[in-house]
Order: C-alpha cells, then sequence, then structure tokens
C-alpha cells in the first residue's frame, strides 16, 4: 500500500510538473531555537526559483527570486521598504530544474524537514549600493513582474573585493541616538588619510535549499547523488569610510562614515 501511495505521489508530482511547468515546496525549517515554515516556487518554463523566508531570531523576512535566464536575483526585505538586485552567484546557485529534482527527491523520501545541524553553511558578502537606485522600468520579465508586488526602491548589490576590511559594527551603551552627519576627512582623522571599510551589521537574510550536485546510472536507473542541505547567509554589509586606526565600526561616534538607507 505504501509502495502503490508513493508511485501515485510521484506521478501527481510528474503531471503538475509536466502540465503548469510550476511547483510549490513547504519546508519545516529547525534552526537553533527557531521552527518556521520557508516556502519556495519553482517554473521549469520560465527558468526561475522563488523563495520566502519569515523573520526569525535575528534574521529578517526576505522574498527572493532567481532568473536564470537573465542571470539575476532580486531580494525584498520588508523591514527595510527596499529591494537589492545583484547577478546570481553559480557557485552556490542552480538553476530551476535541478532545485526541483532535489526537493521531489526529498520529499519521496519523505523527507520535508531541514535542519541547520545538518547543513553546509555559505556565507554570501554583498553590500547594496545605495548611490546606484536602479529604475523599475529597466526591470523584465519576471523580474519587474515580482517587483510589482513590493514597489520598493530597488538598489545594485556588489560582491565585497576579496582583499576588502570587514569589520563589525557595534553601538556605543544607551541604543540609537541622533547624531549630526560628519564627513570623514583626513581633518578629522588627525591628518591620516581615511580607508574605506565594510561593517557587518545586526540582522540578516538567509535561505535554505536541498541541492543535489550530480547524477549517477546504478542498477540501469538514474538517481541524485551528492544531496545534501545548504544554509546560505547573507549578513547586512555596508560601505563605511573610516578613520585608521579603528577597528570596529560605532555608528554613534564621529570616526566613521557609512552609507545606509536608515538612520543610525
Amino acid at each position: 500500500m505504501d509502495r502503490l501511495l508513493m508511485i501515485l505521489i510521484n506521478a501527481i508530482f510528474l503531471s503538475v510538473v509536466t502540465a503548469n511547468m510550476n511547483m510549490k515546496f513547504g519546508y519545516h525549517i529547525v534552526e537553533e531555537k527557531a521552527r518556521y515554515f520557508e516556502n519556495i516556487e519553482t517554473n521549469l518554463e520560465k527558468n526561475t526559483v522563488k523563495i520566502h523566508t519569515p523573520a526569525h531570531n535575528d534574521v529578517m523576512e526576505s522574498y527572493l527570486i532567481q532568473d536564470f535566464r537573465q542571470g539575476q536575483q532580486m531580494k525584498c526585505l520588508p523591514s527595510l521598504r527596499q529591494c537589492r538586485l545583484r547577478d546570481i552567484d553559480r557557485k552556490t546557485a542552480v538553476d530551476a530544474g535541478q532545485t526541483t529534482e532535489a526537493f521531489i527527491h526529498s520529499w519521496n523520501k519523505g523527507d520535508n524537514t531541514i535542519n541547520n545541524a545538518n547543513e553546509k553553511v555559505v556565507m554570501e558578502m554583498y553590500y547594496a549600493d545605495f548611490d546606484e537606485i536602479i529604475n523599475d522600468i529597466s526591470l523584465r520579465g519576471t523580474l519587474q513582474e515580482f517587483h510589482e508586488d513590493f514597489k520598493y526602491p530597488v538598489y545594485k548589490e556588489k560582491k565585497i573585493p576579496d582583499d576588502s576590511e570587514v569589520l563589525n559594527i557595534t553601538r556605543s551603551a544607551g541604543g540609537r541616538v541622533e547624531r549630526a552627519v560628519i564627513v570623514i576627512t583626513d581633518y578629522s582623522c588627525n591628518g591620516l588619510a581615511p580607508k574605506i571599510v565594510f561593517g557587518i551589521d545586526t540582522g540578516r537574510s538567509c535561505n535554505h535549499l536541498k541541492i543535489c550536485q550530480s547524477m549517477e546510472r546504478r542498477n540501469g536507473r538514474w538517481i541524485l547523488t551528492d544531496c545534501g542541505n545548504i544554509q546560505i547567509l547573507s549578513p547586512m554589509v555596508y560601505q563605511c569610510l573610516c578613520c585608521p586606526w579603528v577597528t570596529s565600526v560605532n555608528p554613534n561616534g564621529n570616526e566613521c562614515d557609512c552609507t545606509r538607507m536608515q538612520v543610525w
């Protein structure tokens, strides 16, 4: 009976994929003390993957679309009221077909949970260039359709160079305070030239995926192999200009100036 039910489920999956080229997956995520539901939608015809991750721990709610035809992805963050556009990193992302196969493979085994204790963690280091606002008219296809649901400003995300200095953003006791607008110059750094650093703030976005890297033919059948769970972490990073002796960015101080949307 169980075997017959599994065959029936597989048949339903295949008919849905063939008819609509669109599939939706819901997965229970166990991430430290948090328990939540992540929704993944794949479209084989358009070669897109959509992921919705709710807010949890220090992770912000995020909506993500990856358009593998255009080679770009957009992430929208409701708490910041902004979207971010960048090129897809092919080292951490596979296309809609492989993503769909991996999740069906998992479902067929009766596995609909991802536990971060059994995941490979990948850190993506990108910062938003707030000086480069993308006109929504320039967006095309599924990216334009996706953005219609948000209407937030779209900023270009850029990869942090490998040789960059990355510092933590820390706040003085007493929490957030109003500060005067400052401009870091040689004068404010005691005659020394300021340096460009990238500050990591509290808060981040993340996605959990099931990835199968390859297929092998065993006993006359093709099966998915090298399957595992992956957690992609994306910290909030901002470009800052700081005095050369700074080892952590204090947003309430006068030794750094960071480009960002919100008041510190």
